[in-house]
């Protein structure tokens, strides 16, 4: 019976590399997809084409297999791949080579879990795969390269012989300058170095360095073919053959030990006229490169002193020439293996790193721009050594990182969503050689740090890597216009910003994230950096209130909603203005700045009365009024200021009652089931205008917006509510095979990084670095939680309301810890 259940397939994984370095991603079928890493334009400039193929090939430029062989029995050889493209392998003639049954894939970013499923394999595969990425140290997790830890295990009674392979073919780098391989030792394997040929201020020439190390005996190839690392038909006057590398590889279990690594001399046509003892030079010359000594083989198979004349030693370089023109000219893969015994019940583990080194990041001028890993590494090889000698701490942080984010009594939506969303930390980073910083807002869309993206995007950012949020708010502060208004974004030359200055929402986002960055840090000196941006900012936005009430009332169209125009008073805009002012008072405050203080004190308190007078129908504040007409739609994200607010642990402009009640009129209209929450709703007999009613951005989910719907709903105890929101989301991304990939304005967008906020409301957490206070006020009286500041990691776990910390680490013996 031939029956099959298909599902949807996933094209989004979890991406491995460095912040800013570039990525690779692991998808669910066990293969390195959107190698991002030697300056594709998707990384480095706007490239607004769909997802393709940038650089993976057909299966996989990276891809493994695993030999387990029984005692008297016939290997098994197994792809930890399911990709099974026919010009890579005849795979249905040689069905021996096929991929395994089922991978079950666990992502739990900056770590993922493969487990490979076969019936037929007598042992137990596994891989973890991590990033090094170690919070509060952004040198470290700038790192271009990653970690492939193998385990294998015999689960039977009888001992196995297992080899694991790994072979790279690096199609994707120095296509013009040609490729040259050098084998490479280290403590405990062996590795292979590719360079260029020649070195040039193309985007793509660079390096690669992949290395194996940890248990077994160590064999390679360090150069050959790429279409010999594949597959290929051999034809000549000695017949006509299937050649691959994986041949030799299923019969012994390792590979030959070929130490060359350029391509092989030229062949010239006319043979004859050469010596004897010039043609036995150019046999063993090949015979150095596996394609050419596995053809040999065969042939000594039948003839074992071939070739023992100068005839034959030209039918042999002619049939090594014919074979050099049917495999094509790319030169460059390399493979690397390990074999082992294991007795039964025995468990081993194999160490792959691969690491890159691509320098010439170019502008879409030329100029070169280059990476900040250029500061740390001399080449892929540094790099890889560095990964491999301290895998000891760097892989380890990665996964201790990865059991603290899941090691949490909430409901496995809630880690998943941080963790995956944190992803976008290495998919969607730039960070350039003189220290500028900035993250996309979609991969390859619109620019870096969009200042109404990186407000939503960056609580995570500001407690696992302070020094890069600064670094970008700085870099932001630059752009400011001379009448006050904040930049949009900054384009991928990171020296110009569009013209977008006219979103009235950004100034008081700068604000408040230039306070929540000071409170979560203590930094006082970043404080008074950004001082005199902060008051040109407040002072451009006061000029939008032309009636005197305390709220912006005058060209307040244009906003983060940019294509649903507003008009006069909108709510979003108030209560975010609202925010902003609470936030400029403390600022003032910290800064002696008095006159300041008293004046925002006033409008404060205007704007809160004009708040309710205005726009308050009795069950939420109508999304815009102008002097001519009202807007009542419900706007999902009308209460974003006062979201947050509380999420930098300061009390809000409007009581919890009232949060709560305008939450639970939001959730009752604004979802359903299968979208989740949407941007705005109509209903009853409440008016709606012609920019609100069916308009794209009005009646789509904006899942950043949800899941900081659902952090604000969780500050004021609706827990319900923000497991539907946010369980719903998480369906949502598995159903569309896209769960490391949210989309607004292009793939991977940054605005779902708010999912962080909901870990900050479920512990209530609350912190002063500067006095080093902590208050903690969680979601419920018995509940375990990641606690994540810019110096420190724990687990804070609270029974019947008593607080139980493990730090991790960092230092809290001289904070004041209260629990409310």
């Amino acid at each position: 019976m031939a029956k099959i259940t298909a599902t949807k397939a996933h094209t989004s994984g979890v991406p491995l590399g460095g912040i800013g370095s570039g990525s690779v991603e692991l998808l669910p079928d066990g293969e390195f997809h959107y190698w991002l890493i030697a300056n594709q334009p998707r990384l480095t400039r706007i490239s607004l084409e769909k997802k393709v193929d940038d650089g993976e090939g057909s299966a996989g430029a990276l891809s493994f297999w695993i030999r387990a062989k029984e005692e008297n029995s016939e290997p098994v050889i197994r792809k930890l791949g399911m990709k099974t493209d026919a010009e890579d392998f005849t795979y249905r003639m040689f069905a021996w080579n096929k991929p395994v049954e089922r991978i079950d894939f666990d992502g739990k970013f900056p770590v993922c879990n493969l487990n490979y499923i076969d019936s037929d394999l007598p042992c137990n595969v596994s891989l973890q795969a991590a990033s090094p990425f170690v919070p509060h140290n952004s040198d470290i997790s700038a790192t271009p390269g990653f970690y492939l830890d193998f385990t294998v295990e015999n689960p039977t009674d009888r001992k196995l012989e297992i080899s694991l392979l790994g072979a790279l073919e690096p199609n994707f780098m120095c296509k013009n300058e040609g490729r040259r391989n050098k084998l490479i030792h280290t403590d405990n394997g062996v590795g292979v170095h590719i360079e260029p040929e020649k070195a040039t201020s193309s985007a793509s020439c660079g390096e690669l360095c992949l290395s194996i190390n940890g248990d077994g005996k160590k064999s390679y190839i360090t150069a050959d073919n790429f279409r010999f690392l594949k597959e290929y038909v051999g034809n000549s006057k000695f017949g006509v053959t299937q050649e691959s590398f994986l041949f030799d590889f299923r019969e012994s279990g390792v590979l030959p030990n070929s130490t060359v690594g350029e391509k092989p001399l030229n062949i010239p046509l006319n043979l004859y006229a050469f010596t004897d003892e010039k043609l036995s030079f150019l046999c063993n010359e090949y015979c150095r490169y596996p394609f050419a000594s596995s053809l040999l083989k065969r042939i000594r198979h039948l003839n074992p002193a071939f070739p023992s004349d100068k005839k034959e030693k030209i039918e042999f370089l002619n049939c090594c020439r014919r074979q050099m023109f049917r495999m094509g000219k790319d030169f460059g893969s390399t493979a690397l293996c390990s074999k082992l015994i294991l007795e039964p019940g025995e468990k081993k583990n194999i160490l792959f790193v691969l690491s890159w080194f691509f320098p010439n990041h170019l502008t879409k001028s030329g100029k070169r721009l280059g990476h900040y890993y250029e500061n740390l590494y001399k080449s892929a090889l540094d790099a890889n050594r560095f990964l491999a000698n301290n895998s000891d701490t760097v892989y380890k942080a990665a996964k201790d990182f990865s059991d603290l984010l899941y090691n949490t009594s909430l409901p496995s939506f809630y880690p998943d969503a941080w963790s995956s969303n944190l992803s976008q930390l290495i998919k969607s980073s730039c960070y350039l050689k003189n220290g500028k910083f900035g993250l996309w807002e979609g991969l390859g869309f619109c620019g870096f740090h969009t200042t109404d993206i990186t407000y939503h995007a960056s609580f995570g950012l500001i407690n696992l890597f302070p020094d890069l949020q600064k670094k970008q708010m700085k870099l932001g502060a630059e752009f400011q216009r001379k009448d006050g208004r904040v930049h949009h974004l900054i384009k991928p030359d990171f020296e110009h910003v569009d013209k977008g200055f006219d979103r009235v929402d950004m100034n008081m986002q700068f604000v408040l994230m230039v306070l929540r960055d000071y409170i979560f840090t203590g930094d006082k000196a970043y404080l008074y950096a950004l001082l005199d941006n902060v008051k040109k900012a407040m002072d451009s936005i006061e000029l939008l209130d032309k009636n005197g009430d305390g709220l912006p009332d005058y060209d307040t169209k244009r906003n983060t909603y940019d294509a649903w125009n507003f008009s006069g008073t909108s709510a979003y805009i108030s209560i975010l203005w609202l925010a902003a002012l609470r936030a400029a008072l403390i600022i003032a405050e910290k800064t002696g700045e008095k006159a300041y203080y008293d004046k925002w004190s006033v409008i404060l308190e205007k704007g809160r009365k004009a708040l309710e007078e205005k726009l308050w129908n009795g069950e939420y504040y109508n999304l815009w009024r102008n002097d001519t007409e009202t807007d009542e739609s419900l706007m999902t994200d009308q209460l974003d200021g006062e979201w947050f607010l509380r999420m930098m642990g300061i009390s809000g402009n409007l009581s919890d009652d009232r949060i709560r009640d305008v939450l639970k009129i939001i959730f009752q209209n604004n979802f359903d089931n299968e979208s989740g929450l949407i941007n705005a709703a109509y209903y009853g007999n409440r008016k709606t205008t012609i920019h609100t009613y069916k308009n794209c951005q009005a009646e789509a989910a904006w899942t950043g917006i949800g899941y900081a719907f659902s952090a604000l709903a969780l500050s004021v105890g609706l827990r319900e509510i923000a497991d539907k929101e946010i369980s719903t989301i998480h369906k949502n991304q598995m159903r569309l095979g896209a769960f490391w990939d949210h989309w607004e304005c292009g793939h991977h967008y940054t605005r779902p990084m708010s999912a962080w906020s909901t870990l900050i409301a479920a512990s209530g957490l609350s912190v002063d670095y500067e006095s080093k206070k902590i208050t903690l006020k969680p979601v419920e009286k018995n509940i375990k939680l990641p606690l994540c500041l810019p110096d420190i990691l724990a687990t804070i776990s609270f029974t019947d309301g008593r607080l139980n910390l493990e730090v991790i680490k960092g230092n809290l013996d001289n904070w004041e810890i209260t629990v409310e």
